[in-house]
């Protein structure tokens, strides 16, 4: 599927249209903006291609997970990972897997992004999202890991990407490779785009798409 942006309405490959809901979000999450409804944007991934194995590295309190639970068929098999009180920063709680025991079809359980790829055979995983405080390390990492783990049509998604997220404070103080620097390496062997509006996302898949 490939997906082109403009400033009110992302087109999907099929040409159908869905409009972007300008809303204000109230959960804690990356993706927090007063603009762009994020979940709107994963709600109609999942809408458009419905994956069969759903893959999500770092929860939080469960935003994006939500909207892929809420908007997967039943058969979808989802799988979110974590590694709670371990991460060094905004973490996510245990609890979490309490409100999603209402979804069936939904797994979580405690996973290290450097080592989950291993459980993973290649061409199994249909859509892989990464929110982990990412930066150019685990972008890359994950283009280098990952990548043979999506199958042909599979889609990797991304937080961050843009200049303006590069500049965060963070990002500047523990001297961070910048992900535009990794986006611009590998842009000629993946089809890349990216979302600005901050914080930004990233979608990458396979040119043979």
């Amino acid at each position: 599927m490939s997906i082109h942006t403009y400033k009110d309405k992302i087109i999907a490959g099929n040409g159908d249209i869905k409009k972007l809901y300008y809303v204000q979000i109230s959960m804690s999450s990356s993706y927090a903006h007063p603009v762009i409804a994020y979940n709107d944007i994963f709600k109609m991934i999942t809408w458009f291609q419905p994956p069969t194995t759903l893959v999500e590295i770092g929860i939080l309190n469960g935003y994006s997970l939500r909207s892929f639970a809420e908007s997967c068929p039943s058969t979808t098999q989802i799988y979110a990972y974590d590694i709670f009180e371990k991460f060094n920063g905004n973490s996510a709680s245990r609890d979490i897997i309490d409100k999603f025991r209402e979804y069936p079809n939904v797994h979580i359980a405690e996973g290290d992004f450097y080592e989950l790829y291993k459980i993973y055979k290649d061409k199994s995983i249909d859509l892989l999202h990464i929110d982990i405080a990412n930066d150019g390390a685990v972008y890359e990492f994950a283009l280098e890991h990952y990548m043979p783990r999506l199958t042909d049509r599979g889609l990797l998604i991304l937080e961050g990407g843009s200049q303006e997220r590069d500049a965060v404070p963070w990002m500047q103080k523990y001297n961070k490779v910048p992900i535009r620097d990794i986006l611009e390496k590998y842009k000629a062997t993946y089809d890349i785009y990216t979302i600005d509006a901050f914080p930004s996302i990233t979608f990458i898949r396979n040119k043979s798409v």
